[in-house]
This record gives structure tokens, sequence and C-alpha cells, in this order.
């Protein structure tokens, strides 16, 4: 073979492993929709071994379509060494204005032999190269260099930037002043020449360097980490999700408890889920929530724990969810419980009502039973832990690497052993972009209304929900709440509880007990003689008849469920029993299939639901709002809206005959 030849054949082998992995990389593609990352390796540096532009304009106006620039200044260092300077003034063809003369110092005697921007362009696109533009408020800045390079040269900017105002406000947000000069101020950095282009520059380039080095003090050491706080949408974007399409494809399409972990190995998110599969998929793409997107582009693995059902994942969820400190809950990101609605009652009618009992003809507030965490949660006949000390390590009966099927090894095998579960805290990078909208408090605001929907809160009242029709179903309540002000501090207080009575019962679908009732207190003796008493509760009656025909009445639907929930546990060949009281799970038990036939068992059902024979047909009960309550109450409701076809739920009143408390043992 001659050296020609062979230079030819080699050539040929290289156009054909060049198509080959092109058409690879087609097929994963098509196969893979969600793109792999576009993350550049060098990202995960220190800013000590990048290069920088740090830079300022000075400006006619903020919109570069209707604004011109008059001076550039920017100031180049690489591995954390200056390198140049660039700086000049820009001849804007138009009017400076006023305002802009006074801030700058700039007029248009000194821009009118200066350079115009399309002969400063090329400068400064190539001292620029691709270092990364630092600036105070870089979007602004940032839009105007790539509003000219798209327009005068046909080109994208495409330099990853920093704006040291976003990584103040969202890092050390406690800094009084966030514009340039007061946070130079706040580093005890020397303020220059202030709104003049060469000064500015000087200011952001001292400034980030403070900033940064408080980020590496707490953990934050690389550029990219530097990207994750500053989450603005273009770079989240850009950064794009931590988990792709095909690291989650083997993962199991079963209920589960999905763990999120982020660069700092710490979990990042958890959440039940009745797929874990789909739930991963979702967490493949970018979101339009952009506070949500800043935990996904900062997650590297995730873990899952497969249970035999959605219930129980929900039930593991709830105790996990102790032990994590959270910046995004699941119960609020995935909007639980914001079909429920809350009657919560005033501080001062519940002393009045606790004062005198009769008042009202509800249950007044008790104590309740606590739930019982045994069956096939935690093993048999396990009560709640008073701490989380306390906890059995057993969950169920699988052993252990059942249950956790599968770890992603994007990490390397020293990283992956450092994923713990559960863990305690989160990383800071989160909690310093954190949003409330995303974190569940049960802390009743102080201006509340009477009618709470969303989230429960902590309170005394009555609760019902979910409801197909939310919105329609708290218009309804407003409108009784406008007829019925029993919220009024400013009404006399036995006024306002007979307010309240009439309006539960309309609630509660009572018409005829209430109309009897009031019918009652008209023809009392103390009334007998009081016309206009009488005419008032005459008029009552009236109103309770019309609203009644209006339907204004919560339908039985609404009202917290009281039964059974029959689960197939494939794993153990079991049944997975939840006994369900007024909207909570209150026990839960297995039962071996071959006994299913005790669930038709009269004596079995009464002592299944003996211990809770005061509650069984209080349906007009207050409650006392507490955090496990309020947990209680929005786990079942959620997992009733999305059981789909899991398990049977068998009403109480369905199977009401077999329950008979007076049978002798």
């Amino acid at each position: 073979m001659t050296l020609e030849h062979h230079s030819r054949s080699k050539n040929h082998d290289d156009v054909r492993k060049r198509d080959g992995a092109q058409r690879e990389q087609s097929r994963l593609a098509a196969k893979y929709p969600v793109a792999l990352s576009q993350r550049p390796a060098w990202i995960s540096k220190t800013p000590r071994q990048l290069e920088f532009v740090f830079f300022d304009l000075e400006t006619t106006g903020g919109n570069p379509s209707n604004s011109e620039v008059i001076e550039i200044a920017a100031i180049k260092e690489r591995d954390g060494k200056e390198v140049g300077r660039y700086q000049t003034l820009v001849n804007p063809r138009r009017h400076i204005p006023r305002p802009v003369r006074e801030i700058t110092g700039i007029d248009q005697s000194m821009v009118k032999d200066a350079p115009v921007i399309e002969d400063v362009i090329d400068d400064l696109l190539a001292f620029i190269g691709d270092g990364v533009l630092v600036s105070h408020g870089v979007l602004n800045d940032f839009s105007f260099i790539a509003h000219y390079a798209r327009k005068i040269r046909a080109q994208e900017l495409s330099n990853f930037y920093v704006c040291t105002h976003l990584l103040v406000s969202n890092f050390l947000p406690n800094i009084p002043v966030k514009s340039l000069s007061g946070v130079a101020n706040y580093f005890n950095l020397p303020v220059g020449n202030a709104h003049r282009a060469m000064a500015d520059a000087e200011m952001t380039k001292d400034v980030f360097w403070e900033i940064q080095k408080v980020c590496e003090r707490n953990g934050f050491k690389s550029f990219e980490d530097l990207l994750k706080i500053q989450a603005d949408n273009q770079t989240l974007n850009r950064l794009g999700p931590g988990l792709l399409s095909h690291h989650v494809e083997k993962a199991p399409s079963t209920p589960g408890l999905l763990y999120l972990f982020n660069s700092s190995r710490e979990v990042a998110y958890m959440s039940a889920t009745p797929n874990i599969r789909k739930s991963l998929m979702n967490v493949t793409e970018l979101s339009d929530e952009r506070d949500f997107n800043r935990l996904l582009v900062d997650v590297t693995d995730f873990k899952f724990e497969r249970t035999p059902h959605f219930l129980a994942a929900l039930l593991q969820e709830k105790k996990e969810l102790k032990k994590l400190e959270l910046s995004v809950d699941p119960r609020k990101f995935e909007g639980r419980g914001e079909d429920t609605v809350q009657i919560l009652l005033p501080a001062d009618l519940l002393e009045y009502w606790e004062a005198n009992p009769s008042v009202l003809p509800f249950s007044i507030p008790g104590s309740h039973h606590r739930v019982t965490e045994e069956g096939f949660l935690l093993g048999e006949g396990l009560d709640t832990a008073d701490s989380d000390d306390d906890i059995p390590a057993q969950r169920n009966r699988l052993p252990e690497q059942e249950r956790n099927q599968y770890v992603y090894a994007h990490l390397a095998n020293a990283g992956r052993e450092q994923l713990k579960v559960p863990i305690r805290k989160t990383r800071r990078l989160v909690n310093a972009v954190s949003n409330p909208k995303y974190k569940l408090s049960r802390f009743a605001d102080s201006k509340r209304s009477a009618v709470h929907m969303g989230h429960l809160v902590s309170g005394t009242g009555w609760y019902f929900g979910p409801f197909d029709q939310p919105k329609l179903t708290r218009r309804k309540l407003e409108e009784l709440l406008v007829i019925w002000p029993f919220h009024d501090v400013t009404l006399p207080v036995d006024q306002r509880a007979e307010m309240l009575a009439h309006f539960m019962q309309v609630l509660l679908g009572r018409f005829d007990d209430e109309i009897q009732r009031i019918s009652k207190l008209k023809n009392s003796v103390k009334n007998i003689f009081h016309p206009l008493k009488r005419r008032q509760l005459s008029q009552v009656v009236d109103l309770l008849k019309a609203l009644r025909s209006e339907g204004y009445a919560l339908a039985s639907q609404a009202h917290p469920r009281t039964g059974l929930v029959v689960l197939t546990n494939n794993d153990t060949k079991e049944l997975d029993i939840a006994v369900v009281v007024r909207g909570r799970i209150r026990q839960q038990l297995k039962l071996p299939v071959e006994e299913a036939d005790k669930l038709r068992s009269s004596r079995f059902f009464t002592r299944l639901m003996l211990p809770y024979h005061n509650e069984l047909f209080q349906s007009d009960e207050c409650l006392e709002f507490n955090e496990d309550i309020c947990s209680d109450l929005e786990l079942f409701a959620h997992w009733f809206a999305r059981r789909r076809g899991e398990g049977e739920w068998v009403d109480f009143q369905t199977i009401a005959a077999l329950y008979n408390p007076h049978a002798s043992e």
C-alpha cells in the first residue's frame, strides 16, 4: 500500500467515523427531545481562573432601540490580573437630554468630535472577545452591546455575563443601598467619579471581587455557582436543567418518594409521586416558574424510594418533611389544598362560644385522637413518635434493595456515597434566593377573612373540600358572609353568634333544622311581645328558604370524608387498609388477602371504628387547626383527588349497618 493510498484510506475512515458520530447524535436528539447540557466545562472553574471584562456604558436612555451610547469604558482581567483597558466617548448624533447631562457631566461639546458607534463597535467586540461581561445592572448594558453587534455587524453576542446588582439582591439582600456606590460604601471601597464610565467600571470590578469573597466563604467557589445565584431567566435557560431525559429513563413508573440532590450533595427537593419516572421527566425541562428553575439548574442527582402505592408515599413524605428544611415545599409548589375551604372563627367569638356552649347548635372544639401510624407504613402497632429520633428505621417490610432500586450514577462512586437521606438542611444558595411563594406557612394572616381558601392555616373552625369549582364556591361563601358578617367585630358578639349559626347551617344543608329552631325562637315567651324581633326572625326564615332554592348548601362530597381505604399491596401480597375519620387517616393496618372477608364482618368493622365513635356522626364538629391536622387533611384530600383508580374507597355511610357498638364481645 502506498503512502498516498494510505492517506486517502485514513481520510475516508475519518469521514466515515464523523458521519457515524453525526448520525448517532441525530439519533440521540430524536430519542431524547431535551437537548444535551450546553454548559461549557470552563464555567466550573473559579473566577480567578477566568477572563472578565468589567464595563459600564453611559447612554441617553434605557432602550437601545431609541437611545444611544455616549461613553464606553471596560477593564479586562485574566487570571485575576488586569491585562487591558478600553475607554472612549461616543457621538450619539442626537441631543443629550438634560437629566443625562446633569448625572454624567457629559455635554454636547464633549462628544461632538468623538467617533460614532459604527467606528467603535469592532474595537469594542475585539476587546471583549470571549470574556465574561460584568456590570452593575448588566442586563441593560448588555442589551446595548448586543443590539449594536446584531444591527451593525450581524453578530450575536454570546458571552456569559454577571450582574453585581443581582448577586447583591439575591445573596446579600441585607445591604441597605444596592446602587453601585451604595454597595461600594458597604464594603468600604473608594467611590470615584460616579456615573462616568471608567469610574463605574473600576467600582464594579472592586465590588465584584468583594462579593466573590463572600460567596467563596459560604461554599460557592465556582463561576457556575455565581451564575446560579444570579439566576435571571436568560442565565437559567442557558444553564439548562441539571438532569436530562436520558438520565432518568431507567426509573420505574411506580409510586414512590423522590429526592433531588444539588451540587452540594444536599436534598434540594423531595416529593411523593404516583409515577417516579414521569415526575423525573418533568424536572428535565425548565418550567415557567423561575424560582423552581433556580432549583432545577442546581440538581445533579436523584434518588427514589419505591412504595407499594401513592398513599404510602404521601405518608412517608409527611414524615420526611419534618426532617428537611426545603425552600420549595412540595405541598405548596404542587398546589395541594388550594381547592379547600376553611371557615375560621374570630378569637372573640370563639371565647364567647366557649363561655356559652349553648349559643351555637354545633359541637364545640375538643381534643382529637392522635394519628396512629402503623401497618403498611411503619410496621405493626407503632404510635406516632414524639421526635425524629424516635422514628423507627423500618418503613415497610420490603428489603432495602427492593425499596431503593435505583440511584442515578451521574456522580462518581465517592459522590454517591455522600447521598444521605434524609438530610436536615438544604443548600444556602436556594435559601439566598428563596421566595415565600413556595414556602408553606400555617400562620394565619392577621387580616384574614373568615372564609379562607387555599392551604390550611392555624385557627379554629370548619373544613370543607376539595371542590371541583373552587372559585364558584368562594363566591357563594363571600355572598353569605355579606348577608351574615359574623366576622365584623363592630357588631355585638351575641348577634354575630346568631349570624354564624345561620351561616353554618346553610353550608351544612340543615335548612329545616334552622327554620325549626328560628320558628321556636320566634314563638318563645321572650319574643312573643316583640313584634320587631318576630318580624326579623320571619325575614331570616324567608331568606333561608330562598337560599335553599338557590343551592347554597355545600354538596355532601365536600364534607370531610369518613370511611376505609383498601389498597392491594403487590409487594407483600396483603391488603393495606387506612381508617379515615373526618378527612384524616387515623389508623393503618395490614390484612392478609385471604382474610379480606373480615371487612364485611360487623365485629371486625365495629372494633376498627369504635375508637372514633364520638366523631363518626358529628358532621358539624369544629376543629382546632394545628400543623398535624392541617397536614393530615391536605394529605388525604390530595390522595383522593389524584388516586386515579388506586385502591378502593368505602364510605362509612354505605357500610354503617355493620357498625354496632352495643354488640356484646
